[in-house]
């Protein structure tokens, strides 16, 4: 069964009253779905995984239905940092600790455990002493009011999701369905020119940070990719690069932009890195924060006076790559999206589709006047729009 995508299924070791069993986290992807159902896992609804019984067999099975659609992760738990620990009492540590170790036999991925563990310490150290299985309702809408009313839809959604999980692993009695998630933003995504993002990258004199600039663009990769990405993930003989940290854990691969190599190369033999492309110490990956001060300044020095982020260069390379037709079905492989309405967002800001769509007075306008070519004069210089409703009567208005 060949794959056009290389998923990875994080496994996690899940333990209750009924049992043990393997824990499986997946990307949305039917195929792969219906696989595990017919191997025995069900699905859990309220930790969203997949559970099969722990055996050997079960274990030898699963690789053998996991080999057509990608590979299979174990999670490695982390301990809590101690710069954390300081903070905390024994009793909160004791909390948190189980959270933790909870999120980890559900096969949560590290970004995702992360997250979840910043928000419930924080509302573990605010609700102190009380115990999460005696939280109401009332102390958790005071909570959020108090400490999250700023944060943005997408932080909240999180927190919420996080709440949950805690809710449920401590049997407390308030029904899921009761605590409001807001709405998930529909927001349209900010894309830069073409002309904007060849300053940025020619304004660039640090050579690292001119192809940091390149890569985001060219490739249309994450910040977290590129920061991933390690000297052995380029092929230089195939012309590909391999993306191994993506979101949602699925790999994919990706085509090196020819016009990039005389830059690479000079990188190479000036920076020396050893293990990733992008190191701020020896064999330690570049910061995010350092990727985001790179492509600020680089907009800085363009002239551009918007904020411009490092994802504001992938929205712009979908866009651009749809604007100069390729399919959308492509894109939505070469972006690593699981569903393609995801992708569709860019046809709503890219002028190959609906901005290039005619508006009926320039339409009118035109076939009124065949032979005046306006788009190559200055407005100032162009004649007025003429009046194409007849002129009305003011004494016609009486009649009104």
């Amino acid at each position: 069964m060949a794959q056009s995508n290389h998923f990875i299924v994080t496994v996690g070791d899940f333990r209750d009253a009924t049992g043990r069993y393997f824990s499986l986290r997946t990307p949305f992807h039917k195929p792969l779905n219906r696989a595990l159902a017919r191997l025995g896992a069900s699905w859990n609804k309220d930790f969203k995984c997949w559970l099969l019984s722990y055996s050997k067999e079960n274990w030898s099975q699963l690789q053998t239905t996991i080999a057509p659609f990608g590979s299979l992760e174990i999670v490695s738990p982390k301990p809590l940092p101690k710069a954390q620990l300081t903070e905390l009492n024994p009793n909160q540590i004791h909390l948190i600790s189980t959270y933790l170790e909870m999120l980890y036999a559900h096969g949560y991925a590290q970004k995702s455990i992360d997250t979840y563990v910043y928000f419930i310490s924080k509302l573990i150290v605010a609700l102190h002493p009380i115990h999460p299985k005696d939280y109401s309702l009332d102390q958790i809408d005071a909570y959020r009011a108090k400490h999250l009313f700023h944060r943005s839809n997408s932080s909240q959604r999180q927190f919420v999701s996080a709440l949950k999980l805690l809710l449920t692993l401590h049997d407390n009695p308030i029904l899921p369905s009761t605590i409001v998630r807001p709405r998930k933003e529909s927001t349209l995504p900010k894309v830069l020119s073409t002309e904007s993002v060849l300053r940025m990258i020619s304004r660039t004199r640090n050579i690292k940070h001119r192809l940091i600039i390149t890569l985001l663009y060219s490739c249309g990769i994450r910040r977290g990719e590129l920061l991933q990405l390690k000297l052995t993930d380029l092929n230089y003989e195939r012309g590909i690069i391999h993306i191994r940290e993506a979101k949602w854990s699925k790999e994919r691969l990706l085509p090196l932009p020819q016009s990039i190599l005389p830059l690479l190369e000079e990188y190479l033999r000036f920076f020396h890195p050893t293990i990733f492309l992008f190191e701020g110490r020896p064999a330690k990956a570049y910061s995010t924060t350092s990727v985001a001060n790179v492509v600020k300044s680089a907009a800085k020095r363009a002239g551009l006076k918007q904020v411009i982020t490092p994802h504001m260069l992938r929205h712009s390379y979908a866009t651009h790559m749809l604007e100069n037709g390729v399919d959308l079905r492509h894109i939505q492989e070469l972006l690593g999206h699981s569903k393609p309405e995801t992708t569709m967002i860019y046809t709503h800001v890219a002028k190959r589709t609906t901005l290039s769509i005619e508006s009926p007075l320039d339409v009118a306008v035109r076939r009124a006047h065949p032979t005046n070519d306006t788009n190559n004069i200055p407005i100032h210089q162009q004649s007025p729009i003429p009046r194409i409703a007849p002129k009305i009567n003011p004494g016609s208005l009486e009649e009104f």
